[in-house]
């Protein structure tokens, strides 16, 4: 990873990790999924700039999540300003996007371990018959 380009999965999950205790709000019964985030925060603590995260949040994983629930509405994941709120995330939207990720991730790492494994054993099956035939 370059310095300063943190990955889809790391900005998911380090916004989700700075603000999963502030959700679902701390009025009883508030059920309101947007949650407002600190932009230059989240950017200190993925160690980049926070313009680079704004454009990342807003020109590309905003692009590639929305989707259309019907006429002129959508389901958006990270919204510039809404009502009284500034940079906005749908924050069970993110959850699920992140536990994607994850879901990913876990079977990637499931097939590379299984295709190690798989390369030792014929590493092995050849030294040994490289031993035994001589």
């Amino acid at each position: 990873m370059r310095a300063g380009l943190p990955s889809e999965r790391d900005v998911l999950l380090g916004i989700y990790e700075m603000y999963e205790p502030a959700f679902p709000g701390k009025t009883p019964g508030e059920n309101d999924p947007l949650i407002a985030i600190d932009v230059t925060a989240v950017a200190a603590k993925l160690g980049c700039k926070p313009h680079l995260l704004f454009g990342f949040l807003y020109y590309y994983l905003e692009h590639k999540y929305r989707y259309k629930t019907g006429e002129n509405t959508y389901v958006n994941l990270f919204v510039v300003q809404a009502g009284n709120m500034r940079h906005v995330v749908n924050f069970p939207y993110l959850a699920a996007i992140l536990s994607a990720h994850d879901h990913d991730r876990s079977r990637y790492v499931w097939t590379l371990g299984v295709s190690i494994v798989a390369l030792v054993l014929s590493i092995s099956a050849i030294i040994a018959q490289l031993v035994t035939s001589k």
